[in-house]
């Protein structure tokens, strides 16, 4: 039986080949940040400028700002969960440590509700945005409780750009899916339900 190397959409480049001194910079702090990793920089670093314009906006979402970062790491692993990216649900990164395994299992789940309603409101907007076109006037009610406009855009962009990021690594095909799952089952998507996924698999296969 032979066996079949997964060959990625788009290549990663080496590190020492990066020729950009900013580039390698990206790199090698992705090594500690880990969301996104290495391989992440490394696939965009086949165009510098737009890796490093990327991972400054990304660092001024994801670690900057005001709304705490726990929040806005737990919505990443609800959206990269929803969009149905392997690669992005399982990165965590180090500086969200009060998110639990429970949670990063169950974030995605259509009834599961965070026990902070803080967060919850951000993880409820997330989804809109992801799953719609985020308008819900419900979902905006209960974020105002906890949110001032500016952290609102803030989540705003945070959330696009991390629903973008997902789409580009599954489009790219950075790794070789595998190992345990770190979707759950019946999570919600944005490919529908996992029982309409089944029916549309049984479809095309008859």
């Amino acid at each position: 039986m032979s066996v079949t190397s997964h060959v990625a959409n788009v290549p990663q480049i080496e590190t020492d080949d990066a020729t950009d001194a900013g580039l390698r910079q990206v790199i090698e702090r992705a090594k500690v940040t880990k969301s996104p990793p290495p391989a992440w920089y490394r696939t965009m670093g086949n165009n510098p400028e737009v890796a490093k314009a990327f991972a400054g906006y990304w660092d001024l979402l994801h670690r900057g700002g005001t709304v705490p970062h726990d929040i806005k790491e737990l919505a990443r692993i609800q959206i990269a969960q929803m969009v149905g990216c392997e690669f992005c649900a399982r990165q965590t990164s180090p500086l969200a440590a009060s998110i639990t395994e429970e949670q990063k299992m169950s974030c995605a789940l259509p009834n599961w509700g965070h026990p902070d309603p803080k967060t919850r409101a951000a993880l409820h907007y997330a989804r809109t945005l992801t799953l719609d076109d985020g308008r819900d006037a419900e979902v905006y009610a209960e974020l105002k409780k906890f949110y001032s406009y500016a952290e609102i855009i803030e989540l705003s962009a945070f959330f696009c750009l991390t629903a973008g990021g997902n789409r580009m690594a599954k489009s790219w095909s950075i790794e070789a899916h595998g190992g345990v799952p770190t979707i759950p089952e019946n999570a919600m998507s944005i490919h529908g339900s996992a029982e309409h996924q089944l029916q549309h698999k049984s479809s095309h296969s008859a």
